[in-house]
């Protein structure tokens, strides 16, 4: 009974290899399936190859110009991450919330998106300044997430302090509107 299972199994994948018909319907158009639709299709014996592309080989590096004060690519680890600490951050902008913009949250939670480039070096941390007082707390993430804030308007700056708690670059302020859902119980 073994013997004649295998040879049954090996008939039954035969079966399943099919052929493709090519037919062309009453408007013209051509059409391709793996069984014939009518009379008038017929078996394609040579199908087209697989068609592939290979993309032109990748040139080599070549030496290029610098934009003035930016780090050489090969410098030593230690050499560029000096240089680039005596070179500081370049732009830190506050992302969201826009300007003028409504945040809408009934338990008063703000998230703070920044950008900042060159990305946060180690030691180095974010400040928040809600209305001018700093918020407790130092960020490490570009996401801050401010709890409990209260309802209405709001002036918001973020800064970049060094280890030693020098103040590097900081954002403008920015206006944005807290809407705090309130329930009201019902008087009677």
């Amino acid at each position: 009974m073994k013997g004649l299972l295998l040879p049954a199994l090996l008939l039954l994948s035969l079966g399943a290899v099919g052929e493709i018909y090519k037919w062309v319907d009453d408007k013209g158009v051509v059409h391709y399936g793996d069984q014939p639709p009518k009379p008038g299709a017929r078996p394609l014996k040579d199908l087209p190859g697989l068609t592939t592309y290979s993309p032109p080989p990748t040139p080599k590096p070549t030496a290029r110009a610098q934009p003035p004060g930016a780090v050489p690519d090969r410098l030593p680890e230690a050499l560029a991450r000096q240089l680039s600490q005596s070179l500081g951050y370049r732009t830190l902008t506050i992302v969201s919330p826009e300007e003028e913009g409504t945040v809408r949250s009934s338990p008063g939670v703000v998230t703070i998106f920044v950008a900042l480039d060159p990305p946060l070096r180690k030691g180095d941390y974010f400040k928040v300044l809600l209305d001018g007082k700093p918020w407790p707390g130092r960020f490490r993430s570009t996401v801050i997430r401010l709890q409990n804030v209260d309802r209405g308007a709001h002036k918001v700056a973020v800064a970049v302090h060094d280890a030693g708690g020098r103040r590097l670059l900081q954002t403008p302020p920015r206006t944005f509107y807290l809407h705090r859902t309130i329930a009201r119980k019902r008087g009677g």
